[in-house]
């Protein structure tokens, strides 16, 4: 009886079996598409780089463009090939450890390549468009190319968009068994659905700023991550007087600007963590030594920015706080080790006062 028992328990399904079972056909296509995509981008990278080796017909203006090009496509594929593609064949039937190591990935900001990739496809297009008839023959004709670069330059931004649709169908499907599957594989499955969503937001709202004049977003891009941009009507307190503005956040400074129809011009910048923030009731405070600034917003948007801010704070004072025991551990051995270092040269000077001794007597 005991032993029938038993038998049975461990022929019952587990809640990790029931999860895959119930999202088969989704993971099925997850998979599958993902395969696609990850071939897609080597193939399409290996055929348009071709057209930047030295040729007589090469254009003038795309001589050594490709960097313009093909933006960030190249880290892209390498996520794709070697990170998230193997990630889900090795725990395509560990569902709850894919989701939280594809989190992990987007948390790590492996993901922030598409927010570069969204804010550097303006430029791209442009490029495209002004040596479009050369694409064409090049390319769709010459090459055997019908759906041509401008179809493979839109591939990234449909694929980022597909993943939180597919999320929601995962969710849904664990939705309908939720009497049999844990309560975490569902919490995972939504925490990672909202992080795509976020990261979604961040790479749309990316292309904004393009449209600050005279301000090179990569120097600050490729050094720091963009996280969002909001609008508010501004009470500049240096300038002294009141206007439309976006306030544009990244992980390391805030930076605002003065709305003049679709441009923007840069007004200033708060350095992080070198700034204080004030909640008012329907604005908040911006303020360093420098300059002082209220954004006037609706309580649900303070409470947002409130977050925002508070937490690109806290991230700095940890990293701080972490750099300063590590530079103490450091202080910590180097003292350690110049003590041993005393220590030893005290033991060797009196090995040699010994010898010394040993041989005067023997002298005498």
């Amino acid at each position: 009886m005991s032993t029938s028992a038993s038998a049975s328990a461990s022929a019952r399904p587990t809640s990790s079996d029931v999860a895959e079972q119930c999202a088969r056909h989704v993971l099925h296509e997850l998979i599958s598409t993902e395969q696609q995509y990850v071939e897609d981008l080597v193939s399409g990278i290996e055929r348009y780089s071709h057209i930047f080796s030295p040729l007589p017909s090469l254009p003038v203006g795309l001589a050594g463009q490709q960097h313009v090009l093909l933006p960030y496509v190249t880290q892209i594929a390498k996520l794709h090939r070697y990170r998230l593609l193997p990630l889900m064949l090795q725990h395509r039937n560990q569902l709850e450890l894919l989701f939280e190591r594809w989190y992990a990935l987007i948390d790590q900001d492996f993901f922030n390549c598409y927010v570069l990739f969204a804010a550097s496809q303006r430029t791209s297009l442009q490029l495209y468009h002004k040596h479009e008839l050369y694409f064409k023959q090049r390319l769709q004709i010459t090459l055997g190319d019908p759906l041509g670069i401008r179809s493979f330059l839109l591939k990234p931004v449909q694929r980022v968009t597909k993943y939180p649709l597919l999320l929601s169908r995962f969710i849904q499907a664990f939705y309908e068994h939720r009497q049999l599957i844990s309560k975490r594989v569902f919490e995972v499955a939504c925490r990672l659905e909202t992080r795509l969503r976020e990261l979604l937001e961040r790479a749309n709202q990316s292309d904004q700023l393009n449209d600050i004049k005279h301000f090179n977003a990569f120097s600050i891009l490729n050094e720091a991550s963009f996280i969002t941009v909001g609008e508010f009507q501004l009470n500049d307190g240096r300038l002294r007087r009141s206007y439309s503005c976006k306030l544009f956040a990244f992980n390391t400074c805030l930076i605002y600007t003065e709305s003049k129809g679709r441009k923007q011009l840069l007004r200033g910048n708060f350095l992080l963590p070198d700034v204080c923030f004030v909640a008012l009731s329907k604005s908040f405070i911006l303020c360093n030594k420098q300059r002082e600034c209220e954004f006037l917003c609706q309580p649900a948007v303070l409470q947002k920015w409130e977050t925002i801010v508070r937490q690109l704070l806290d991230q700095l004072a940890a990293a701080e706080e972490a750099e300063a025991e590590a530079e103490a551990c450091q202080t910590d051995s180097a003292s350690g080790q110049q003590q041993q270092q005393q220590q030893q040269q005290q033991q060797l000077a009196a090995e040699r006062d010994a010898i010394s001794r040993t041989t005067w007597y023997a002298l005498h």
